[in-house]
């Protein structure tokens, strides 16, 4: 037995030798690893032996294992080298894609598919992801790296220009023409590109056409645009103006310009009138209704001669001679100013020495009508109600009376400004006719609701005292210090003393003593009674504030007084007259111009008669810029028309910003410019990360996530079944593959552009060549031995 013993050994070191040859063998190998066989030794006997006198029979091969250790890390220059730092195996399909392949060696190229594979034509698999790198490990799919970016061209629809146009350059005024430089001061050129690619040059000039001066509002520079492409002129389209943040700007009819964001906007809808914004400049100040009497002239029994009236004339004499209007005339009408009261009230002024001169009757003739309006009483609106204290008021203030000696007319107008300002005057008297040119029918200048006419209500003078001093949450007491007001109201300046000590229950009591002493008030000189002027207080910033009962840049007021009320250092407020802008219907070609639907048309149809806000539009084409050289307009994209491209390619739509323009006195420039199409785009680079996301760049600018390499691993890798090329198929032993993404639990990180070496450790691979080598030794001296003890045996019997 001895010699099949020893046999075995023979046969176990020349296995040894063989897997310690292919280690050795396998050192340059990426990816392999080494191999290590495992022996045991050969022991038989039967139950009715003595197993402690048995002799072992040999050693046999039980299993040749691979130890999948970490190999070292070996750089390339190939961006598919990919190595596996860890736990994990890159999983493969064989070309026909019926058979699952695992392998560390992670030596990659592309085939004439754009597909990745080894070296064997085995594709590498990976997971397909979203927008956000996100891999569906439920859908793998062979890796393809497409070497451009085929049907991904973008066309181009919005176009980004951020220049600084100089600020000294001169106004043109001759018409454009792009074969003349002098017609235009610069330009600039770009490509873009339409749905399938294709590029086509595109070129913008610019002309200035207008400096900013001071008699504009507010003064502003403006360029002219004109867009190319190609030799095809692209028409700037209707854009409606915007505010800073956007927002869709309307007009009314006052010109008020508000974006639609604004509670007050009613956006217009159907077909409206066509309003420009640059249009806007036709100011106006804001007036009240008029009612004008008729001209005092030679045709009728009163004329107005030499400076007076004349109650008749003498054109026998030479020169002619006038009899004045007397003293004592009696001139009687009925006035109603902006619809209040209901009925007309009786004006009734007795003339005096000085009224023949017209601007003297004029003045006194105003001091009497107000003096009778401005002490008119509320009245109740309902008296149904008459619990609910519904008053309307009645008292009007501020009415003027003026004679122009050009067209010897006297007019009375209301003390309001604005549309919403009425005045009737009817039922004069004979000499109110006479004198004053009142007609037997009345003169009457209705309110126009719909209509901008006069414009809109004028502002009244506020003045507001500085933080009150004392305590007023209770009771106000005047004394000999505080109870003295200066007050001027509209011209007339005087003193209003409040009695003291006098408790007021609370400070709106205080006011309302402080506002009737002050409208008590008349002006000794002309008669003219202070009316309308109200006191109020404001709690939150314990103030009193005077309002005056007339409006427009003739009211003023001023009240000074003790430090306890807030009045010590206050200053004359004044009125103001509002301002409107008249609107124009913007006309082109001599036609007016409307929109429908966003279009413009000079078809009127459908107009609405409705509309109180109307969009408003900024010329087509038009860059401005304001004093600091800041753009004021257009403050979003400039669209375009439709781009018909030469020889039927298609057609093309695009917008502009110029929002990033300057105007500097700097040189002309280009700050930024881009736009978003893109032609179909060659590969440039491929990046891996160490999570497997394959990212490829291309020479359009696009970045596209392809896939995520993704790792197999088993519940025991030694059980894997080898299949050459370092490459395994899994097995009942090995289990199942789990599918995981690099650097989670359980898998490996992945590093591109590199590979991983063999695990071979040729030192302890040369020293286990040599033990095999004596192994093998030993056991030959063994049957040798044997064999000389059998020929000494068969020798015995010789």
């Amino acid at each position: 037995m001895s010699f099949y013993t020893s046999l075995t050994g023979l046969n176990s070191a020349t296995a040894q030798l063989a897997v310690t040859s292919n280690n050795i063998a396998n050192v340059g190998t990426s990816g392999f690893k080494r191999s290590r066989a495992d022996f045991g030794d050969i022991f038989s006997t039967s139950p009715l032996q003595k197993s402690s006198s048995n002799i072992g029979q040999g050693v046999s091969l039980k299993q040749v294992s691979q130890e999948f250790s970490q190999g070292n890390i070996s750089t390339s220059g190939n961006s598919l080298d990919l190595a596996i730092t860890g736990d994990g195996f890159f999983p493969l399909k064989t070309p026909d894609g019926l058979q699952d392949i695992y392998t560390r060696n992670g030596s990659f190229t592309l085939n004439d598919q754009n597909n990745v594979v080894n070296s064997t034509g085995q594709r590498l698999m990976a997971a397909s992801v979203d927008s956000s790198g996100k891999a569906d490990l439920t859908d793998l799919n062979a890796l393809t790296i497409p070497p451009k970016t085929s049907g991904e061209a973008v066309e181009t629809t919005q176009i980004q220009l951020g220049l600084n146009l100089p600020a000294d350059s001169a106004v043109i005024t001759a018409d454009f023409d792009r074969t003349n430089p002098s017609t235009y001061n610069k330009s600039t050129a770009l490509t873009v590109y339409d749905s399938g690619g294709n590029g086509y040059l595109a070129t913008v000039y610019y002309a200035k056409t207008q400096n900013a001066s001071q008699d504009q509002t507010p003064p502003s520079s403006k360029w002219q645009t004109y867009f190319f492409v190609g030799d095809t002129q692209v028409k700037p389209a209707l854009q409606q103006a915007t505010d800073k943040v956007g927002g869709a700007l309307f007009v009314n009819k006052y010109g008020d310009v508000l974006p639609k964001s604004d509670p007050r906007v009613i956006p217009s809808s159907g077909t409206t009138e066509m309003f420009s914004l640059d249009q806007l400049t036709d100011v106006r100040r804001s007036s009240p209704a008029t009612a004008v009497g008729a001209a005092l002239n030679t045709t009728t029994s009163t004329v107005y001669f030499n400076g007076v009236l004349a109650e008749s004339i003498n054109t026998a004499a030479n020169p002619p001679t006038a009899v004045p209007m007397q003293a004592n005339k009696a001139l009687n009408f009925s006035i109603k100013v902006d619809g209040a009261p209901a009925t007309a009230q009786a004006i009734s002024y007795t003339t005096k020495a000085g009224d023949e001169t017209p601007d003297v009757l004029a003045r006194n003739l105003e001091i009497a009508i107000n003096n009778v309006l401005g002490s008119l009483d509320d009245t109740q609106d309902n008296t149904a109600t008459a619990d609910v204290n519904e008053f309307r008021k009645n008292a009007r203030f501020g009415i003027t009376v003026a004679f122009d000696p050009d067209t010897a007319r006297f007019s009375i107008a209301s003390g309001s400004t604005g549309d919403s300002s009425s005045i009737e005057v009817v039922s004069p008297n004979a000499d109110a006719a006479k004198f004053l040119g009142l007609s037997g029918t009345g003169l009457k200048v209705d309110a126009s609701p719909t209509d901008a006419v006069r414009g809109k209500p004028s502002e009244p003078a506020v003045l507001r005292g500085e933080t009150m001093t004392i305590n007023t949450t209770k009771t106000i007491t005047t004394s000999s210090a505080n109870k003295d007001f200066f007050v001027s109201v509209d011209g007339y300046a005087f003193k209003v003393e409040l009695p003291f000590p006098t408790p007021y229950t609370n400070i709106d009591s205080f006011a309302k003593a402080l506002q009737d002493s002050i409208n008590a008030k008349t002006d000794p000189a002309t008669g003219r009674k202070v009316s309308g002027v109200s006191v109020s207080f404001d709690p939150k910033t314990k103030q009193l504030v005077f309002t005056t009962g007339t409006t427009g840049e003739n009211s003023a007021i001023q009240v000074t007084g003790s430090a306890d009320w807030g009045l010590a250092n206050t200053e004359m407020q004044f009125g103001s007259t509002s301002e409107w802008k008249k609107l124009t219907q913007f006309t082109e070609n001599g036609a007016l111009q409307f929109v429908k639907n966003g279009v413009q048309t000079e078809d009127a149809t459908g107009l609405s008669t409705q509309t109180e806000w109307w969009p408003v539009y900024l010329d087509r084409g038009e860059l401005s810029f304001d004093l600091t050289g800041k753009p004021i307009s257009p403050l979003t994209g400039m669209p375009f028309e439709t781009a018909f491209l030469a020889g039927g390619k298609g057609a093309l739509t695009m917008s502009i910003d110029f929002t990033k323009s300057t105007q500097y006195s700097s040189a002309f420039a280009v700050l930024s410019q881009s736009q978003d199409g893109a032609p179909e785009g060659e590969l440039m680079g491929l990046n891996i990360g160490v999570d497997g996301l394959v990212n490829a760049t291309y020479s359009n600018g696009s970045q596209v996530s392809l896939g995520k390499i993704v790792l197999a691993n088993f519940s025991s890798p030694s059980g894997l079944r080898q299949v050459g090329d370092a490459s395994y198929l899994a097995s009942a032993t090995s289990g199942v593959a789990k599918i995981g993404e690099a650097g989670s639990a359980g898998f490996g990180s992945i590093r591109a552009g590199a590979t991983e070496r063999a695990n071979v450790d040729l030192t302890q691979e040369l020293v286990d060549l040599i033990t095999a080598q004596r192994n093998f030794q030993a056991n030959a001296k063994a049957i040798e031995t044997s064999s000389t003890m059998t020929t000494a045996i068969i020798n015995i019997r010789s």
